[in-house]
Formats: C-alpha cells, sequence, structure tokens
C-alpha cells in the first residue's frame, strides 16, 4: 500500500523495471545470433576446452558481441559506489525521498530528481550503459561536438578563455565557462560586487568565471598542493591577487590539521583514517570569516569531493548572519541529496531549492540555494 503512494519507491521500481527490459533486448539478441551461426554452435562445443588451455596464458575465448557489451558496461568504482548506496538508501527511507522531492522549488528540479534517482538505480546494474535508458541531460557525444568547435586559444600549456589565460585543462573550463554549472539564471546565480567562498577552487576555472561575473572577492580554497600551485600561477599571470585570495587550506566543521589525499586531478579529499597522506590545515568557515574580517559573504560555491556538509556545519554562523546564495554538490555520497537540503532548510527554512544537473554522467548534481 505505502509503494503506491511512495514517488521514490515509483521511481525506483520503474528503473528496475527498464533496467530488467534493457537486459532482456540484449539476452534475445544473442539468443537470435546464436540461432543463426551454425559455425558458432559447432565452435561452443569446444570453448570450454580451449578456454580451459588458454587459462593458463591469461586469455579467455568470447564472442564479439560479448566482448562489446562488457567493454561498454564499464563502471566508475566510485559511481558505482554511490549508485548501490543511492538504491539501499531509498528502499529503507522512501519517506525521506519523498520528503526532498516536495521541497524543491519548481517542476525543473523535481524532474532533475526523478532522473537522479532512476540513473543511479540503473547505474548500479548497467553502469554507463544506463545513459541508454535514461538519457542525461547532457549527452556525452553533444558535448564532444561543444568542445571540437569551442574556440580555446592555446597557448603552449594554457587555455585562453573569457580573457584569462589559464593552466588548465579544457573539460574544468568548459563546465565552469560554457555550461554555466554553478548558475541558474533569474534563481541563484553571483550579482556584481559579490564576496564568494569557492570551496574546491581546483586550479581556479571558477574563481576565474566567478570573477567574470562581476564578483568583487573570490576566497579560493584548495588544499591540493599541486592544485594550489597552479591556482596561485593563474591568478600571478591574470594579475588578479587582489580580486582572487588563494588559501591552501581545507574547509571543515573543526580547526586544525587533518590527513588528506591529495591526488592532484580534481579528486583529492580529507580522510582522518589516511596517516601517510599530506597533512593539511583545516578551518571552518565561521572561523575564517572572523579571522579575515568579512564584511559580508554573497556566495557559497562548494564541491569538496564529499565534505560539503561538514563545511557546512562550519559555516552556520555565516549562513545564519549573511543569509548567501549557495550552489552545492549532492553526487558525492548517496545521502548527500537528502542531508545537505535538510540541513540547509534548518538554517534558512524560507530558502528556494533547485536541483540542476549539466553533465553527461551521474556526477556534477548541484544543489542552489536562493536565501531570500
Amino acid at each position: 500500500m505505502f509503494f503506491e503512494k511512495s514517488h521514490a519507491l515509483k521511481l525506483v521500481e520503474e528503473g528496475l523495471e527498464r533496467v530488467q527490459e534493457f537486459n532482456y533486448k540484449l539476452y534475445k539478441n544473442e539468443l537470435y545470433q546464436l540461432s543463426r551461426n551454425k559455425l558458432i554452435k559447432k565452435l561452443s562445443k569446444y570453448k570450454y576446452i580451449i578456454n580451459k588451455f588458454l587459462s593458463i596464458l591469461d586469455l579467455y575465448i568470447m564472442r564479439k558481441s560479448t566482448y562489446e557489451e562488457l567493454s561498454n558496461r564499464s563502471y566508475d568504482k566510485i559511481g558505482k559506489w554511490s549508485s548501490i548506496g543511492t538504491l539501499q538508501l531509498t528502499l529503507k527511507f522512501p519517506e525521506r525521498y519523498d520528503e526532498i522531492y516536495e521541497i524543491f522549488s519548481d517542476e525543473e528540479s523535481k524532474s532533475t530528481f526523478d532522473w537522479f534517482l532512476k540513473y543511479r538505480v540503473a547505474y548500479a546494474f548497467l553502469g554507463d550503459l544506463s545513459g541508454k535508458i535514461f538519457s542525461p541531460p547532457l549527452i556525452k557525444e553533444k558535448l564532444d561536438e561543444i568542445i571540437k568547435h569551442l574556440k580555446v586559444g592555446k597557448h603552449g600549456n594554457l587555455i585562453k578563455i573569457g580573457g584569462y589565460y589559464l593552466n588548465t585543462e579544457v573539460l574544468p573550463a568548459v563546465q565552469a565557462w560554457v555550461l554555466n554549472q554553478y548558475e541558474l539564471i533569474g534563481k541563484c546565480e553571483v550579482s556584481p560586487g559579490s564576496y564568494v567562498i569557492d570551496g574546491g577552487a581546483y586550479k581556479g576555472e571558477t574563481s576565474f568565471w566567478f570573477l567574470s561575473k562581476g564578483a568583487e572577492k573570490i576566497y579560493s580554497f584548495e588544499p591540493d598542493s599541486n592544485c594550489f600551485s597552479l591556482l596561485s600561477e593563474n591568478i600571478k599571470r591574470n594579475r588578479v591577487p587582489d580580486k582572487i585570495i588563494p588559501i591552501k587550506k581545507a574547509l571543515s566543521n573543526k580547526v586544525g590539521i587533518i590527513s588528506f589525499i591529495a591526488t592532484g586531478v580534481g579528486a583529492s579529499k580529507l580522510d582522518a583514517e589516511c596517516k601517510s597522506q599530506e597533512n593539511i590545515e583545516a578551518v571552518t568557515l565561521d572561523s575564517f570569516v572572523k579571522k579575515e574580517g568579512l564584511p559580508r559573504v554573497d556566495f557559497i560555491k562548494l564541491d569538496v569531493e564529499g565534505a560539503e556538509l561538514e563545511v557546512l556545519e562550519g559555516a552556520v554562523e555565516s549562513i545564519k548572519k549573511f543569509r548567501p546564495k549557495m550552489a552545492i554538490s549532492v553526487y558525492h555520497k548517496p545521502e548527500d541529496i537528502i542531508t545537505i537540503p535538510k540541513f540547509i532548510l534548518k538554517l534558512i527554512p524560507s530558502a528556494k531549492l533547485y536541483l540542476s544537473h549539466k553533465f553527461y554522467s551521474l556526477y556534477e548534481t548541484i544543489l542552489f540555494v536562493d536565501p531570500k
């Protein structure tokens, strides 16, 4: 009876049904191909014996179609973990997902939420093939086409975009400058003169984009040593040290020294259990605002590899006092889509929440907060 009432469980049911249909089509196609090819029938009698011998050499015989299916059904380990976790949580606490669905402020956000949940259910079983049954808002081929025709000037190892020369990769630059990942026009965007907190600044792509939008000050937090070095170089090269302030610290819910897995490729994260990686200084946003004497905080962007909730916990005073607009990643942990919106609404009950996804995979789902 509850199943009929739960919106989240209906999404799970639809996801599972579509996965079953997809696999059944593959199964029927496989049977059809086998029935047409007599040679395959004959070879299949001997395949087990041949493979037993070849296994000594770490080799294996399989049909081309089977190999192609296995190749296409690739999984990102973190994505699979997160997707299975989302499925488990939805089955266990469907009412929590129903509650989140209802708090979004427009139909587009609710539609994005529906896709988010169904895609992850499918990803748990199909991996990247899940996009064939639940198309993402942006198809990878379309993104490739955008990048192919994008007039990005290359000067050695630098990318020229928006009038700035950045030492970075094309994809993060495109996400910030072309896809406008951290902007919902008319609902939640950086205004001229804003004081911005860029949590997880990487090499400065979003910081420079915020600057192009007229931001007065951007405080760019990036604890990864390699990324921070390139961030600092980009700021110096473009002569904007008075606008973009690089900070080699991690935002967290406590002040102190913490272990940090530094990858240098945008997937670095805090890890209290890791003792073999670099130790970095962690600060709360509240302590930073107080120490630096910031007159206000107008916009907070967070993409900190799963530590978003901890950062918000360390920013309670600032959020209550300044009521900033926010763009927060909610795709890293299975529970993020539930815990982060609920935490924000406790701080600002009147806030309007929007959900956006402007990428081709299960990553880059952003929660936008309009406090006013």
